[in-house]
């Protein structure tokens, strides 16, 4: 089983004319003690800059790119050639280090570099990266068995970028570096809609064996105008013309290719009809936007676009920070349609958090009534408000408290 860890510190940066973004990660922390370890994060998040960047810091370090067309072809023909190749290598130097990129394309590689960690120890280290678990499992290949440290790679986050000088730029074009670090409206939008086109529709349909293509691609936009809300496969196998199977499996290939994450329904109540479907979040505003054909659209605060955008980027975040701390993760919602956004838990016996996500400053008396009949039956339960407000009050036993004021207070 491949250990979760996860500890921050600063190193590569991105630059633009404006600022300098230090990436944060464990990766080089944990490289410095002579671990392996297998990067996975959604394709243009930077894993491969972040690791360029730091191989120099190491002795007889070397890089597959198995995106090349010369190196798919060698290690996909013939896999034990690896071995061969450190085999050499190791014969001559002390201690090696080979980074590669993209590892779910040849995943047979899995078996190669367990036995390779196994009979070098820690004279041999391996950096792996990837955008998806789904070939690995499919393709039932050794997962290295704790032999490599899980690292997730993220998207820009608010520890990392000031999100308070850019919100309407981060709600309208994500926090991909390639879109973000541009000034230039046309290059951010052209490059997401490329991401989109080439990436999601090609990339995962041929990756994922999808031969609707046309069914498939449909699907992504229904998806992308479901975010967030709860999902009714059937509506949607519908409008796309395929099983509800089918669209069972076009979520999970998201999921495994760390477009979306799943939010199952929070069901722990005995008073309460709950519904029991779950919701989904893309990983990146502008890449949603890009998928609904709305980079284009204004952005006006006072929309419930802008709020749905909003709500997307802070539950992200969350989930970003819930890496380190493994809250278990769930929306809650009634028969009747009261809803709170998020309500986490470390485990059955420990005290839930209800956290509902306002973009607005100023708000309606009744915001808070779900809030309030939640801890009506969970009297122990914390009860937050998270928005874009200055500054932080309490109002019936309910905190408000600007989002990136109450993602701290939360991961504290």
């Amino acid at each position: 089983m491949v250990l979760f860890i996860n500890i921050y510190i600063n190193n590569t940066k991105f630059m633009n004319k404006n600022s300098i973004i230090k990436r944060n990660s464990i990766c080089y922390d944990i490289l410095k003690k002579n671990a392996s370890v297998l990067i996975l994060g959604p394709r243009g998040t930077g894993k491969s800059h972040y690791i360029n960047n730091i191989l120099g810091d190491f002795q007889n370090s070397s890089r597959i790119d198995l995106l090349s067309h010369a190196d798919y072809k060698k290690y996909a023909r013939d896999s034990e050639k690896l071995a061969k190749e450190v085999d050499l290598n190791l014969s001559k130097n002390d201690s090696a280090l080979i980074f590669i990129d993209e590892i779910q394309l040849v995943p047979k590689l899995l078996n190669e570099i367990h036995r390779l960690i196994e009979k070098y120890n820690q004279r041999l280290q391996f950096i792996l990266t990837g955008s998806s678990a789904r070939k690995l499992k499919r393709e039932e290949t050794n997962l290295l068995a704790g032999r490599a440290i899980y690292i997730p790679f993220n998207t820009l986050s608010f520890d990392e970028v000031d999100f308070r000088l850019h919100l309407e730029n981060i709600l309208q074009y994500g926090l991909l570096p390639k879109a973000f670090i541009t000034d230039d409206v046309q290059l951010k939008t052209e490059y997401l809609k490329t991401y989109c086109f080439i990436y999601l529709k090609e990339e995962i349909q041929q990756e994922s064996r999808v031969r609707n293509l046309e069914a498939f691609e449909q699907f992504l936009e229904l998806a992308a105008f479901a975010n967030g809300e709860i999902i009714n496969r059937s509506k949607i196998a519908r409008t796309v013309g395929v099983s509800d199977q089918i669209v069972r499996d076009y979520y999970q290939i998201l999921q495994d290719t760390l477009i979306v994450t799943k939010i199952p329904a929070w069901t722990n109540s005995i008073r309460k009809q709950l519904q029991k479907s779950a919701k989904f979040y893309f990983f990146d505003n502008g890449v949603l936007n890009a998928l609904k054909g709305e980079l284009g659209v204004e952005l006006n605060p006072a929309t419930y676009r802008y709020g749905r955008l909003f709500e997307n980027l802070v539950i992200n975040e969350i989930l970003k920070r819930n890496k380190k701390y493994d809250y278990k993760i769930f929306h809650y919602r009634t028969n009747h349609g009261s809803e709170i956004d998020i309500i986490m838990q470390k485990n059955i016996n420990s005290p839930p958090i209800a956290i509902e996500i306002k973009s607005s400053k100023y708000f309606e008396k009744n915001i808070t009534r779900p809030l309030i009949d939640f801890r009506d039956e969970f009297s122990e339960a914390k009860c937050l408000v998270l928005s874009d407000i200055d500054k932080a009050y309490v109002e019936n036993g309910i905190e408000f408290l600007s989002f990136y004021e109450g993602i701290d207070q939360i991961f504290t």
